[in-house]
């Protein structure tokens, strides 16, 4: 089968979720143009919204899917990887820096002198993130609005940026595809209440407390301390890069379920990411082999395809999920 007819059957199937289950915006914009984001906060939005500017990467890979003409720059320089999940017209925006909680890498004239309309602040929503954004505003003189980064409110947000750009459809239907695949794993979860928390320890150069969002939702615990005393990990997952070659030392000491996280064209289980969607698949995937009844190679290539138009290869499907306890 062609990689055309696979598109179209892809397509089909997000349109006809979105049909069948049509979601109203909970937010729409008040016809004063003020809008209240997630954060509470009311913003004046512009008459028209042809550019903006991310302050995460997280959320310029939204603002990306939907409308890749939008974005006036990337928060960091492309890597192989993501250079080959975005089309090459796109390669040479320049490199605009971050503004977030963590990182203050943003470079003023240059987002200043591409004139966007408006700044999304794609972020966790509490005090230090709406007091954030309330400064960006100021600092920059462009509305701002703080977008929820949650993997559970990613439907909302892709609708609320399809809205924005006038890409009603596609922001629908892209939440509608979201919906369905979030929709599945928690009917799955719910199968195993009663269950207590899978253990895992996460080999990573961020603290202990990061992934916690997922790790919930797949109903496992981090172990943020290691040291071969109970109670043992279950699985030992580890972060690509993180460390040279850690699966021999951790062999030795006798776990044999050892999977390096998928990180094509980013990192699955990053908070705040888009990609958790399918992180969260994997998670199911490699502690409930027998029971899970998904399809994750089937779930990567539709995302892909949907998302970024981009055919996923035999090659790319096996390279993406070395490692990674996955059989396809």
């Amino acid at each position: 089968m062609g990689k055309g007819t696979r598109s179209c059957q892809r397509w089909f199937l997000v349109l006809l979720l979105f049909f069948l289950f049509p979601t109203t915006l909970g937010n729409p914009i008040l016809p004063s143009s003020l809008y209240g984001d997630d954060g509470g906060r009311l913003v004046e939005l512009p008459p028209n919204i042809n550019k903006l500017y991310t302050t995460t990467e997280a959320g310029c890979f939204v603002a990306y899917a939907l409308e890749p003409n939008s974005i006036i720059g990337w928060n960091r320089g492309l890597s192989p990887e993501l250079g080959f999940a975005i089309e090459p017209q796109f390669h040479a925006l320049p490199t605009l820096g971050t503004w977030d909680e963590t990182f203050q890498t943003i470079q003023i004239d240059r987002v200043l002198e591409q004139k966007p309309d408006l700044v999304v602040h794609y972020a966790a929503i509490d005090a230090a993130n709406i007091a954030l954004a309330d400064q960006i505003q100021e600092t920059l003189g462009i509305p701002t609005i703080l977008v929820d980064n949650r993997l559970q409110a990613l439907p909302e947000a892709l609708r609320l940026l399809g809205q924005l750009f006038e890409k009603d459809v596609r922001g629908q239907a892209l939440a509608a595809f979201v919906e369905n695949h979030l929709g599945q794993a928690a009917s799955f979860q719910r199968l195993q209440l009663g269950y207590a928390p899978i253990p895992v320890h996460i080999v990573s150069s961020q603290g202990p407390g990061r992934f916690d969002e997922l790790l919930d939702l797949a109903n496992m615990v981090e172990i943020p301390t290691w040291d071969n005393r109970p109670p043992l990990p279950d699985y030992v997952l580890i972060m690509p890069h993180s460390v040279a070659d850690p699966y021999r030392a951790i062999e030795m000491d006798g776990h044999k379920r050892i999977y390096q996280i998928p990180a094509f064209p980013l990192n699955w289980l990053e908070p705040g990411s888009m990609f958790c969607l399918l992180g969260l698949e994997w998670l199911h995937a490699i502690a409930y082999p027998n029971a899970y009844n998904g399809d994750l190679s089937e779930t990567y290539k539709a995302f892909m395809e949907v998302f970024f138009q981009v055919n996923v290869t035999p090659e790319l499907l096996d390279w993406t999920l070395r490692r990674s306890g996955i059989s396809y």
